[in-house]
């Protein structure tokens, strides 16, 4: 398993062309984090990817007008504790109760 920690301006639709170099190729995303960081923003991924793919991947994510900056390495003890813990539901889900139960009714 690898992380990429891509950094990028965010713009129209630059998250969106960082995911579809990873779904053209079919691999599972085992953990995805995007936020601001510093000037701009940050994608986190974890995937599993051969060292072919790892270059596949570099070189689509940099012809990317919008990506400043990609790096990879093995997975810090944060992304792989956020990947132990499981997926947590969206903030709209738990906030008060009311949607949960209008969307089941």
């Amino acid at each position: 398993m690898h992380a990429f920690h891509i950094h990028y301006r965010n713009t129209q639709g630059t998250l969106m062309r960082i995911l579809t170099a990873v779904s053209r190729r079919a691999l599972d995303v085992h953990y995805i984090r995007a936020a601001a960081s510093g000037n701009g923003y940050r994608a986190d991924l974890l995937l599993e990817v051969t060292p072919k793919q790892i270059g596949q991947l570099c070189r689509d994510w940099y012809a990317i007008v919008d990506v400043t900056d990609v790096k990879y390495g093995a997975p810090s003890s944060d992304l792989l504790e956020a990947l132990v813990s499981g997926p947590h539901p969206p903030v709209s889900a738990t906030a008060g109760g009311t949607a949960t139960s209008a969307a089941r009714a």
